[in-house]
């Protein structure tokens, strides 16, 4: 994705999924980013998307 992710509309498929209990879906989405867009996309989730990315299930 790099430099054409658009991070806005990207955090918030994950905030959406993380509410829906979609977290398997976020866990994948979120290994297939590089970091340097992980790194832009954590200020936009929500604590329910961290804590689905955080979590070890």
């Amino acid at each position: 994705m790099g430099d054409t992710t658009d991070c806005e509309k990207l955090a918030g498929i994950f905030n959406r999924a993380s509410q829906q209990g979609k977290s398997a879906f976020c866990k994948m989405l979120w290994d297939n980013q590089p970091e340097t867009v992980q790194a832009q996309l954590k200020p936009l989730l929500t604590a329910d998307a961290i804590a689905v990315l955080s979590s070890n299930d």
